[in-house]
C-alpha cells in the first residue's frame, strides 16, 4: 500500500493535518517522505513506526549525519491501544501525525510563534489553548517569557506533571517540554463522567528544546541544539470544547471526526444484518481500519510480531460480532465497508486480492475455532456442577483453543451456567490458592430459533 497517497485525499475532507504540515514547509522546514508503517528491524523497540520511539526524531534529522534547519514530515501511525471500548474523544488506532524538527540553534519565540501559527491556519485559534510546561527550574522562565511574548495569556499558562500520552523520551532533563492542550467536549479518558475534574484535555502538540543529552549516566550539553514537535491529527480535527463540562452520553452520540464516515457505513451495514442493538459501530470501525491498514501494508495474519497483531485485530471484530449474536463471518463485510468509506475517501487503493485471501483464511480459521471449542465446552461433564469446573474450561479454551472469553460465559449462559466471575479471573493462575465457589446452575434459556454457530 502507498501510505502517501493518503495525504492528497485527505484535503477533500480532513484537511487540517497537511495544512499544519504545508505551512511549516512554507515556513521553511524541508518536506521528508513518510516512513513505513512497520519499523524497521535494526534494533527496533516497537513493531510499528512509533513517534515515542528515539527512532523517529534520527528519522527526522538525518542521522548520523543531521542536516541543519528544520525537517517536517507527514507519518501514518498505528496504536492498538484502543483494545477495549474507550471514549470517542480517546485517539483513534491509526492516525496521521506531523512531526517536525529543527537541527541547530532557535530563539524560544521563533520556534513556538512558528506552532501557533501553523495551528492557527490548520482552525485551531490559539484562545483555545493552554500550555503545559515541564523544565528544569532554570529552564521553565525563558519558555513562559516566550509564550508571554506571542500574546498567551498567564492564565493559559501552567506547570504540571507529564501528560499521560507525552513520549517517554521528553524528558525536562534534557531540556524544557511543554504540551498544548485543548479542552474536549467529550469525555478522554475511561474514568471521566458529566463532573469529570480533569477538564478532558486532548494534547494537540508535544514540544521540546533538546538542548542536552545523556552519556554513561551523566547530562552533558549539545553542540546543536534541537527544537521538536509532535502534532497529532486526531487533536486537530476533535470538536472544540463549548462552555461547561464535557458531556458523555444524552441525545448526541459523539464519534471522532477521523471514523465518522466508516462508522455510520458500519452502523447500516449493522441494521441490515438485524443487529437492533450491541456491536458498537465506532469500535467495530476503529478496529476494521486498523486492519485494513494493515493488509494494505501486504501483512498476511500469523503467530507473532506484526502478523499477530494482524490476527488479534481481525478475530477481535469477528467476537465483538459473536458476542451480541451475529454471525462472524460478518467481518468480513465490516472490512468490505472500510474499503469505500475509509480507504477510498483517503485516497489509497483497493485491497489486493491476495489481502482478501488472507483475510478469508483467518475468517475460517476463526470460524473453526469457535466451532470447535462451543462443542468441547458443551459436551457431556464439561459443564458439571464440580466447583470451579466451568471456570477451569473457559481458561483452558481461551488460552489453548483462542477462544475469546466473553464469547464461552455467554454460552455459558444460554447453558444455564453461570461461573463465578472471582473464580474464572484466578483459574488462569495455578501459583494463587483460593478456596473455589460453586457454579451456579440456572434453567436453560430457549434456544434462538437462528444459531449462527450451526
Amino acid at each position: 500500500m502507498n501510505l502517501k497517497r493518503g495525504v492528497v485525499g485527505v484535503r477533500e475532507s480532513v484537511p487540517q493535518v497537511s495544512t499544519f504540515a504545508e505551512c511549516l514547509v512554507w515556513l521553511g522546514y524541508r518536506r521528508v517522505p513518510p516512513g513505513p508503517l512497520l519499523a524497521a528491524d535494526d534494533g527496533a523497540t516497537t513493531l510499528f513506526t512509533s513517534v515515542a520511539a528515539p527512532a523517529w526524531r534520527r528519522f527526522l534529522t538525518g542521522h548520523p549525519r543531521p542536516e541543519p534547519g528544520g525537517a517536517v514530515v507527514l507519518q501514518w501511525v498505528l496504536n492498538t491501544s484502543r483494545l477495549a471500548h474507550l471514549p470517542p474523544a480517546s485517539p483513534p488506532s491509526v492516525q496521521r501525525t506531523v512531526g517536525a524538527v529543527w537541527t541547530g540553534r532557535r530563539p524560544y519565540q521563533e520556534a513556538l510563534g512558528d506552532v501557533l501559527d501553523a495551528l492557527r491556519r490548520a482552525g485551531v485559534p490559539p484562545g483555545e489553548l493552554t500550555f503545559l510546561i515541564r523544565a528544569e527550574p532554570q529552564d521553565g522562565p525563558p519558555v513562559t517569557a516566550a509564550l508571554r511574548g506571542l500574546g498567551v495569556p498567564p492564565g493559559s499558562i501552567a506547570r504540571g506533571p507529564r501528560p499521560p500520552d507525552a513520549p517517554q523520551r521528553m524528558e525536562p532533563e534534557l531540556g524544557p517540554c511543554l504540551t498544548v492542550r485543548r479542552r474536549s467536549r467529550d469525555v478522554v479518558f475511561g474514568h471521566c463522567d458529566g463532573h469529570c475534574p480533569c477538564g478532558c484535555h486532548l494534547s494537540v502538540a508535544h514540544i521540546q528544546f533538546v538542548e542536552r543529552r545523556r552519556t554513561a549516566g551523566r547530562v552533558t550539553p549539545l553542540r546543536r541544539p534541537l527544537f521538536e514537535v509532535i502534532v497529532s491529527e486526531h487533536a486537530l480535527t476533535h470538536p472544540a470544547a463549548p462552555d461547561g463540562p464535557p458531556v458523555r452520553g444524552g441525545r448526541r452520540t459523539p464519534v471522532p471526526p477521523l471514523l465518522s464516515r466508516l462508522t455510520a457505513g458500519i452502523a447500516d451495514l449493522l441494521a441490515l444484518a438485524g443487529a437492533a442493538a450491541g456491536p458498537s459501530p465506532l469500535f467495530l470501525a476503529d478496529l476494521s481500519s486498523a486492519v485494513s491498514l494493515l493488509l494494505g501494508e501486504g501483512m498476511a495474519p500469523g503467530p507473532r510480531g506484526g502478523p499477530y497483531v494482524l490476527r488479534r485485530l481481525i478475530r477481535m471484530i469477528g467476537t465483538e460480532l459473536a458476542v451480541h449474536g451475529l454471525p462472524p463471518a460478518l467481518l468480513t463485510s465490516v472490512i468490505a465497508t472500510t474499503e469505500f468509506a475509509y480507504r477510498a475517501p483517503l485516497g489509497f487503493p483497493e485491497l489486493s486480492a491476495s489481502s482478501w485471501v488472507h483475510m478469508a483464511r483467518e475468517r475460517d480459521a476463526f470460524l473453526r475455532a469457535l466451532v470447535r471449542g462451543r462443542t468441547l465446552l458443551l459436551r457431556s461433564g464439561a459443564l458439571s456442577e464440580r466447583p470451579g469446573e466451568a471456570a477451569r474450561q473457559l481458561t483452558r479454551l481461551w488460552s489453548e483453543r483462542g477462544v475469546p472469553l466473553a464469547l464461552s460465559l455467554r454460552w455459558c449462559r444460554e447453558a444455564g451456567v453461570e461461573p463465578s466471575l472471582p473464580h474464572l479471573a484466578l483459574a488462569g493462575n495455578p501459583d494463587v490458592a483460593h478456596a473455589e465457589p460453586a457454579v451456579t446452575v440456572r434453567p436453560a434459556p430457549p434456544r434462538p430459533a437462528a444459531d449462527p454457530w450451526t
